[in-house]
């Protein structure tokens, strides 16, 4: 049976959805002395009753001895740490934790099964929740159905859907990123295994190799030295950008370079 958040507060507390927890909080209520247990018992008791667990004990132990039946009931010493809670369940054989631990002025809830290691879980403000600690479930917790519809779809539902945060972020590390195109390449990118001589990256961008001759020591590349035209000659490009347009009519360099040989001024009067 899983809760129905349909249901409004009252029919939720006059129907058999809470049956049983009177009972349960007759048992430990004289060892309650903060609001936070008060959230906790209400964890254990959506588990036991709705969920059909069986609890085993505290710690973190992840051994389940064979001989383990559980109990609906809450283990002795499960709240003698003041900023901790780790109880142990059994279901069909799985053993299962929930952990909790206390904050400044928050409660953070963990359920993990130990087989599938998928684990959920769940930050709630006990200041907020819980108005007292002493008395019926309607006056010690108002808003107790809101409470046990959010354990059930961010504590429990994630772990036995498989749809943890770990389960989530192992999907997406062990998928290969889509192959995405730059609108903004110039060329293509270079090819897996061509030649690079050692200490030069890969050219950016598709960018023209031109003036790694000056920068390699070992002298090998074009250089800055280029060719406009077949009878221009050579003359000295800073690649600013793509390699300028070959052949008769091609723009020539700027005024700011080195004039290539037969240079005519009156070219462009």
């Amino acid at each position: 049976m899983e809760p129905a958040s349909s249901k409004s507060t009252a029919d939720a507390l006059g129907s058999d959805f809470f049956y049983g927890w009177d009972l349960l909080y007759k048992t430990v209520d004289g060892i309650i002395d903060k609001k936070a247990d008060v959230l906790m018992v209400l964890a254990h008791f959506l588990l036991t009753k709705h969920y059909k667990f069986r609890c085993v004990g505290i710690g973190d132990d992840k051994t389940l001895p064979e001989d383990e039946d559980g109990s609906e009931l809450m283990p002795d010493h499960w709240n003698g740490d003041n900023t901790k809670y780790s109880l142990r369940y059994v279901h069909n054989k799985a053993l299962y934790l929930l952990l909790g631990h206390i904050t400044e002025d928050a409660l953070i809830v963990n359920l993990l099964d130990i087989n599938t290691k998928n684990v959920s879980n769940i930050c709630i403000t006990p200041e907020s929740l819980v108005v007292e600690v002493k008395g019926t479930i309607a006056k010690v917790m108002p808003t107790a159905t809101d409470i046990v519809e959010r354990f059930r779809k961010e504590l429990c539902d994630p772990v036995f859907t498989g749809n943890s945060r770990e389960a989530t972020t192992q999907t997406q590390t062990s998928q290969s990123p889509a192959p995405t195109t730059d609108p903004l390449r110039i060329g293509e990118p270079r090819r897996p295994g061509s030649f690079m001589p050692h200490g030069f990256e890969p050219r950016p961008f598709g960018f023209p190799d031109v003036g790694r001759g000056d920068l390699d020591p070992l002298g090998r590349g074009p250089g800055n030295l280029y060719s406009f035209g077949p009878n221009s000659g050579l003359a000295r490009f800073d690649p600013f950008s793509p390699i300028p347009p070959r052949g008769p009519g091609s723009m020539g360099p700027n005024p700011d370079h080195m004039r290539p040989p037969n240079w005519n001024p009156d070219y462009y009067m």
